[in-house]
Order: structure tokens, then C-alpha cells, then sequence
């Protein structure tokens, strides 16, 4: 009984130690770390290395090309609704004419920040395209890669002039 258990152990001790990782693209939580395939970790800047279908790497450059337009979109709109809320909140100012104080009212900045809203308003479904993109990619990438992995059992049946041979392929 002893030794049943111990040829039991040892066999699931070897399939666990041996067993094979997954090559399927996950993705990582850092810049250094974007794209994780199997053991390797890549970078947003080595998709190229990463997609290798073609189909893939189409979703992934437009991917790529939606996330920059987000991005300027976004950084124009905010840039124009912070000068726009510092121009609203310094509008009143104090001048000096002669000694005497006289408060001058300036402009205000709220078709500034309607302009940075607007911009920041065009960039959000770029970005959402973006992630859409990017989800396809990695989606296509995985059937690709599990459908070239994928390998059908085979037996075959060698019979020689002094025996007879069975192997199993996986």
C-alpha cells in the first residue's frame, strides 16, 4: 500500500514539476511591464515584438494611434480648462491710478473652460476606442497562438523484423 501511494506521489509530484506555462498575452499592471506572455514581460513600446499576427498587430497600431489622439485631446482640454478656471478666479483685480484704488474687472474665463471641456468631451471615445482596440488585439493574438499550439494525439503502430512498437504523440 505504501508503495501505491508512493508511485502516486511521484507521479502527480512529476506532472506538477514538469508541467507546462501557459503562453496565452495577459496584461501587466506597469508600463515595464504592459504585456505578459508565458514568462516574459514586455514593454507598450515592443508590441511589435509581441503581435505576431497580422490581424493583431492592425488592432494594436490603431490602438496605439487612438490612445495619442485621447491623449492630446486630453492634455489640450485640460490645459485649457485650468488657464481658463485661473483667468475666472483672478479676474478681479486692483489698480493703482493716482494714489486711488480702482477695481478693474477683467474678462472671465468660462468660454475657456467650455473649449477645454469640448476637448477633454472628443477624447474620451477616442480613449474608449482605444481600449476596445487594444482588447481585440490581445483577443486575436490568444486564438492565433492557441490555435497553432494545439496538436492533435497521434498513435502509431511500428511493427520491424524483431518487434513491435507503439508509440502515443501529444
Amino acid at each position: 500500500m505504501t508503495k501505491f501511494f508512493l508511485t502516486l506521489f511521484l507521479s502527480a509530484f512529476s506532472l506538477l514539476a514538469f508541467a507546462q506555462n501557459s503562453d496565452s498575452l495577459t496584461l501587466g499592471k506597469s508600463n515595464r511591464e504592459f504585456f505578459i506572455k508565458g514568462d516574459q514581460k514586455y514593454k507598450f513600446s515592443e508590441f511589435k515584438k509581441v503581435f505576431t499576427n497580422p490581424e493583431a498587430l492592425s488592432y494594436m497600431k490603431k490602438s496605439n494611434t487612438n490612445g495619442t489622439v485621447a491623449q492630446i485631446f486630453g492634455a489640450v482640454g485640460g490645459a485649457f480648462v485650468g488657464y481658463g478656471l485661473v483667468k475666472e478666479i483672478t479676474r478681479n483685480k486692483t489698480v493703482y491710478y493716482n494714489g486711488v484704488a480702482i477695481k478693474k474687472k477683467e474678462k472671465g474665463g468660462w468660454g475657456l473652460i467650455g473649449i477645454g471641456l469640448g476637448a477633454v468631451g472628443i477624447g474620451i471615445p477616442f480613449a474608449i476606442s482605444s481600449g476596445k482596440n487594444l482588447k481585440k488585439a490581445m483577443k486575436t493574438q490568444n486564438e492565433v497562438d492557441s490555435n497553432e499550439t494545439k496538436k492533435t494525439a497521434s498513435y502509431r503502430l511500428d511493427i520491424g523484423g524483431s518487434g513491435i512498437g507503439l508509440s502515443y504523440n501529444f
